[in-house]
């Protein structure tokens, strides 16, 4: 039963398509048997746990701090130490987290497309070390391997379920904005072509906008954007040309009425001006749409008009609060000055 158990074991391993090169070493690992279960566990347990989680969490955001001090050259110099000694125990919880995981599961450790980041990550922490000492410190690209370290960041992403399932759902519309991409860059390509051969020839042809396939590719964009723009302007004219329209037709209509009725005014005598212009009323109709034409019935102008209105109250109330207070400090000097004594009681002191 333990062979059974052993023989479909090896199967599922060597199905793996990231395991395919390790079909030839499963006679040697069947011969190789691991005596450390316990201390096996015991790691899995420590990396597992929610403690280790924290230190990792709080190693990765405490370096991306340090590195954003170490942006400043006044503070790279002062804590010059600070930050050093940073870097290394950054460096040496990193590597110990890779070791302790591989030390875990050698095999399926890297079918975990977070813990490949991991190990990218690792490398890029140990390139500006290595070009140091193979190419100088003189290495016009050092600065982009320095550069690089600010991926370190991206550590928390193993540790962080939201960031995770972020992630899977990003990359699941990968594929369909890719098609949607692939599908307009062809169109494009198709009539740019087409465009270079109508209108690209050097005799008679626009060789600036239709000359090369690039300068075809940016007229196509141009006309691309360009055209929203001249649809909207498009439909704008033809709304003012619709109002203009109906504006007429309401003046016209207006004017008939008007000659109709002065014409009845002079045949009838009896009628007053304002009669007729009751008379006038009646012949405006609900229906008549408004053109806001003039300034006075402009939205922007009532726009105005209201806050200037709001101004005003303000105004007035803060001089009514200083007509309430110039009233009260005249009502205290009145208070201290000496009041006088009537007439009746002054002759009776002079007696």
């Amino acid at each position: 039963m333990s062979q059974r158990h052993h023989q479909r074991h090896s199967r599922v391993i060597s199905s793996s398509p990231v395991d395919t090169t390790s079909v030839g070493f499963c006679p040697t690992f069947k011969k190789f048997k691991r005596n450390d279960d316990e201390c096996r566990a015991f790691v899995k347990r420590v990396i597992m746990s929610h403690f280790f989680e924290i230190i990792m969490i709080s190693t990765v955001t405490s370096n991306a701090f340090f590195m954003a001090l170490w942006t400043s050259y006044d503070i790279r110099y002062r804590l010059f130490r600070l930050l050093e000694f940073s870097e290394i125990f950054f460096v040496s919880i990193c590597t110990s987290e890779l070791f302790m995981k591989v030390y875990v599961d050698p095999i399926n450790y890297w079918k975990n497309g977070y813990n490949l980041l991991d190990v990218i990550i690792i490398i890029i922490m140990f390139l500006p070390y290595a070009l140091r000492q193979l190419m100088g410190k003189q290495f016009i690209y050092l600065c982009i391997a320095d550069g690089l370290q600010s991926l370190r960041i991206l550590k928390l992403i193993g540790y962080s379920w939201g960031i995770r399932t972020l992630i899977t759902a990003v990359g699941q519309t990968v594929y369909t904005v890719a098609s949607v991409l692939l599908l307009l860059f062809l169109l494009m390509y198709i009539f740019a072509i087409l465009g270079f051969c109508l209108f690209g020839s050097p005799d008679n042809g626009d060789h600036d906008n239709w000359g090369n396939l690039a300068a075809a590719f940016f007229t196509l964009f141009s006309l691309a954007t360009d055209s929203i723009k001249k649809f909207e302007r498009e439909l704008m004219l033809e709304r003012q040309e619709v109002l203009m329209g109906e504006k007429q037709v309401i003046l016209q209509r207006q004017r008939e009425e008007i000659s109709r009725l002065m014409h009845i005014q002079k045949n009838a005598d009896c009628r007053s001006f304002s009669e007729l212009v009751e008379n006038f009323k009646k012949t405006l109709r609900h229906t008549d749409p408004m053109v806001l034409d003039d300034f006075g019935t402009s939205l922007p102008f009532i726009d105005i008009y209201f806050s200037t209105l709001d101004y005003q109250d303000t105004t007035v109330h803060k001089l009514q609060e200083l007509y309430y207070e110039i009233v009260h400090v005249l009502s205290l000097m009145l208070e201290d000055l000496p009041q006088e004594k009537p007439q009746s009681l002054e002759k009776v002191d002079e007696k």
